[in-house]
């Protein structure tokens, strides 16, 4: 369906419902494209929406199930009849149906694929068959595979004949034995002579993905290339399917959401939010809590130590809030710079060194500047404490600067190499080692310069 404009207001929608204008209704939503009416449905109460919903043809209502929040979904699945809803997953594109069916209680899901057609229940099977999170749980199957003796026009037939195709941007040769050997762009397809066959114009250096392929490494196949789509194979080059881009987007967005929660010091949800109970997330959040709480007792042991010097320079203790803080800053800096560089392959183990250097680098340059403020924040606002201790503020700052800059750049990446999520240590753990060495240089420098 063709997206139109404009898109009724929410008003409108609402009103239509409300008054049960229920065929003026019908006829507003066949001129909307479905994701602006998964939209529409996710601004709307329950009530409406499912009203809404109702009234959609099997065809839209299967790409608006797609296409809708985990809120609505998550109601969706729960009010409409399973019937229904096993019509429209046999209606979607089987990838989408097995993404559609990851994100429910097992139970639910086994439930609709009972539901389903035979034919179409095997195709959703075969796919959740696959390891969560490779390119075989992404394929779409339904690829039009070409025979290189075949000639332009023998193709095109071949072409008009298929109803469920995935995709023919790129159409892929094999052999008897379904291994693929080449590539024929359909722009090219349609350039070539009726007569010219498939082997003429083939391109035989083909890049595609094992179907054990790692969902991150696909992605970064199809980035790398430039492709719109990837076939996959298996061990013995056989064509099993394509992925596609708009897939491996969802790909991208679904690692960037993980790496964010993990960033947070949190494990990363495996459904949708709404369709997490309570004591998942609790469970999914006490076990790095607890980590960073005993973590975070480091603090407290390095100013036990410290406690002779504290009873000695109490003003010492009202700036470790401000050491503490910039060090902290200055790693969760670095580490949301190196994470990047490390999910781009830009930095790894072999070139850490030089990543290193560069980032102390910017340390010291940064410890400068703060230096100079935190020298000037003393001698204005406590002039009555002395140089002495302005003198032991300004040597800290980029000196801690300097060590958390270093740490969130070795830490993520010696991470990485032992095949550790780099965000799973990183962030609230980064910021927490920081606090604790932080101060023991602070202390440290303070018994060194005030000679205490």
């Amino acid at each position: 369906m063709e997206p139109t404009t404009p898109v009724p207001e929410l008003e409108t929608i609402e009103h239509l419902i409300e008054t049960n204008q229920l065929a003026a209704l019908r006829k507003q939503l066949a001129h909307i494209h479905p994701s602006d009416i998964a939209v529409l449905m996710d601004e709307l109460d329950t009530a409406d929406a499912l009203m809404l919903f109702d009234l959609l043809s099997v065809e839209v209502a299967s790409e608006v199930l797609d296409e809708t929040g985990s809120p609505v979904r998550q109601e969706l699945v729960e009010k409409v009849a399973d019937e229904r809803l096993a019509d429209l997953l046999e209606e979607m594109p089987v990838d989408d149906a097995v993404e559609f069916l990851e994100d429910l209680p097992e139970d639910v899901s086994d439930r609709l694929i009972g539901l389903m057609e035979p034919e179409e229940a095997a195709e959703v099977q075969k796919l959740l068959g696959y390891e969560e999170e490779t390119a075989g749980r992404l394929m779409a199957r339904d690829v039009a595979a070409l025979r290189r003796q075949w000639t332009v026009g023998e193709t095109f037939d071949y072409l008009r004949s298929l109803e469920d195709a995935e995709t023919l941007h790129y159409l892929y040769v094999v052999d008897r034995g379904n291994r693929l050997i080449g590539l024929v762009p359909l722009r090219k397809l349609i350039m070539a002579q009726p007569e010219a066959t498939i082997e003429s114009i083939m391109t035989t250096n083909v890049v595609s993905a094992s179907v054990t392929a790692d969902q991150e490494e696909l992605a970064e196949l199809v980035s790398r290339y430039d492709f719109f789509v990837i076939p996959v194979v298996d061990e013995e080059n056989r064509l099993l399917g394509v992925v596609t881009a708009d897939d491996v987007l969802d790909v991208l967005e679904e690692e960037a959401t993980e790496d964010i929660q993990r960033l947070g010091g949190s494990e990363p949800l495996e459904q949708p939010y709404f369709a997490v109970s309570i004591f998942q997330v609790f469970r999914k959040r006490v076990g790095w809590l607890l980590v960073l709480f005993l973590a975070a007792t480091l603090t407290g042991i390095v100013t036990s130590l410290f406690q002779d010097l504290l009873d000695v320079a109490v003003i010492l203790t009202v700036f470790i809030p401000l050491i503490i803080g910039t060090g902290g800053n200055a790693g969760s800096q670095t580490v949301a710079t190196i994470i990047r560089a490390i999910t781009l392959d830009e930095v790894r183990l072999g070139n850490v060194v030089t990543a290193w250097r560069r980032e102390v680098s910017v340390g010291l340059l940064l410890g400068l500047v703060m230096s100079l403020a935190g020298i000037g924040y003393v001698l204005v606002f406590f002039s009555q404490v002395g140089y002495e201790i302005a003198l032991v503020v300004g040597f800290t700052l980029p000196a801690v600067v300097v060590w958390s800059t270093s740490v969130a750049t070795l830490v993520p990446t010696l991470a990485d190499r032992f095949h550790i999520d780099p965000a799973v240590i990183s962030g609230p753990m980064i910021a927490t080692i920081v606090d604790a060495t932080g101060l023991l240089i602070y202390f440290s420098l303070a018994q060194q310069l005030l000679g205490l």
